[in-house]
Order: structure tokens, then C-alpha cells, then sequence
């Protein structure tokens, strides 16, 4: 039985990346592809309550996978700074922010730009 709800967990894990929706939807379709291959002694009443555990775990488990990667560079939705500080689009992307400037770069800036 438990390995009917680790299918769950992958399936839904790896569909909801990108849309928790069609990860809740694999991972229930998931848990009934997966109940009927690995028990042999087939139950209506146990079916549809692992249909339901399925539909519950897997929209958990895909809406925390589209959460934790929605973070990353390329990620769905990315509008703020890299991970990398000083690289970004953020507030540390402004001149001098972690970028070591050449002794040329330096002397073509304005005056008032000049730090070192």
C-alpha cells in the first residue's frame, strides 16, 4: 500500500512543477493506475478512498514542488534577482555591487562614479 502513495508523491512531485494542477491530476490518476497493478484483491469502497488520499497528497506534494522551484532562474514567474548577488536585476545590480572593475573601466567612468 505504500508503495502506491510513493507513485503518488513522484508522479505529482514531478508533473507539478510547472502546474500544480496537472500534477494533482497525475498523481490521482497515479494512485488508481497503481492500486489496480499492485493489489490483487480488488475493493470499491478501498479504491475510492485511495483516490481520495491520492487526490489530497498529490495536490500537496505538487503545489510544494511548484512552490520550491518557482524560486529558481527560470523558474516560473522570475521577475526579481538571480541567486547570485551582484548579477542581477535586483537592488545590488547598480555599478560596483561585487563586479571588480579593470583599471580602464575605471578610468573612462565620471568623475563622480569614481569610487577607488
Amino acid at each position: 500500500m505504500s508503495s502506491i502513495f510513493v507513485i503518488v508523491v513522484v508522479v505529482s512531485f514531478l508533473f507539478g512543477v510547472r502546474k500544480p494542477l496537472y500534477g494533482c491530476i497525475a498523481g490521482t490518476i497515479a494512485a488508481g493506475i497503481s492500486y489496480y497493478l499492485f493489489i490483487k484483491s480488488f475493493d470499491l469502497l478501498i479504491f475510492f478512498v485511495v483516490i481520495a488520499v491520492g487526490l489530497i497528497l498529490s495536490l500537496i506534494v505538487a503545489y510544494f514542488s511548484s512552490w520550491f522551484f518557482s524560486g529558481f532562474r527560470g523558474g516560473r514567474r522570475h521577475t526579481g534577482p538571480s541567486m547570485i548577488g551582484g548579477f542581477g536585476k535586483g537592488q545590488t545590480a547598480h555599478r560596483g555591487s561585487g563586479i571588480i572593475l579593470s583599471d580602464e573601466e575605471r578610468k573612462g567612468m565620471k568623475p563622480e562614479h569614481r569610487k577607488k
